[in-house]
């Protein structure tokens, strides 16, 4: 059975819990890169081109930082000076050494990894793709 979607009545955002938590908008993720060496922003738009192709997925920024979501968030994003730190949340715990830390947390697993350049990136890809077909179930 399909679960039900709330829409909140001020910004149209849809989520699965019922007057869930949020701050309305989506923000610009031109704000997030403003500033930013262009090493740093080629890691980040090959990761939001990635992401975008994968299907139907929300694209939320603040400040720094960059969610992706399906139903839930699959993929966040710190964006840094130097890297672009990516928390990728699985259904299992993979060990790979460009992850710099990862939690358990509860049905999900997060690994976090910093990404300097596209050779990084083209490593996590697939893991992305996992995480975000992980947020549909």
């Amino acid at each position: 059975m399909p679960r039900e979607i709330w829409q909140c009545p001020k910004c149209a955002r849809e989520f699965s819990r019922k007057n869930q938590r949020h701050a309305c908008g989506t923000g610009n993720s031109a704000d997030v890169l403003r500033d930013r060496p262009q090493a740093v922003i080629e890691v980040y738009r090959a990761i939001e081109s990635f992401i975008n192709k994968l299907g139907k997925v929300e694209t939320v920024a603040r400040d720094r930082y960059v969610l992706f979501r399906s139903r839930r968030i699959f993929v966040d994003l710190s964006v840094m000076q130097n890297a672009v730190r990516v928390a990728i949340h699985l259904s299992r715990r993979i060990d790979n050494p460009i992850f710099i830390k990862i939690v358990a947390n509860g049905k999900q697993v997060t690994h976090v990894a910093k990404i300097t350049n596209l050779v990084e990136f083209k490593h996590i890809e697939p893991l992305i793709k996992e995480a975000w077909q992980f947020s549909l179930a």
